[in-house]
């Protein structure tokens, strides 16, 4: 991917859950030059000194439909205020 292309995905966190020793946390991601949208879940877990860190990512047309619809409609949403927050041009 081109250095223009990586700084121009917009990233969205769309989940996060943390109870002090697990945390888990979705991001929305969408590349406007590809069309390309997916979603990162990074799950952490510590205790007795040791740490786990695991990273997926899954892309969106690889999801179930509903799940697909949900992150789409997010996506919209989050696209959509962005959009709003511009100055008028």
């Amino acid at each position: 991917m081109h250095e223009a292309e990586d700084r121009s995905v917009k990233s969205f966190e769309v989940y996060r859950r943390d109870n002090g020793r697990t945390a888990i946390v979705r991001t929305l991601h969408h590349n406007p030059y590809t069309g390309r949208t997916w979603i990162t879940e990074v799950h952490e877990k510590s205790g007795a000194g040791d740490s786990l860190r695991i990273e997926t990512s899954t892309e969106l047309e690889d999801m179930d439909p509903e799940d697909r619809a949900l992150y789409q409609l997010r996506l919209r949403k989050e696209l959509a205020a962005e959009q709003a927050a511009m100055p008028p041009v």
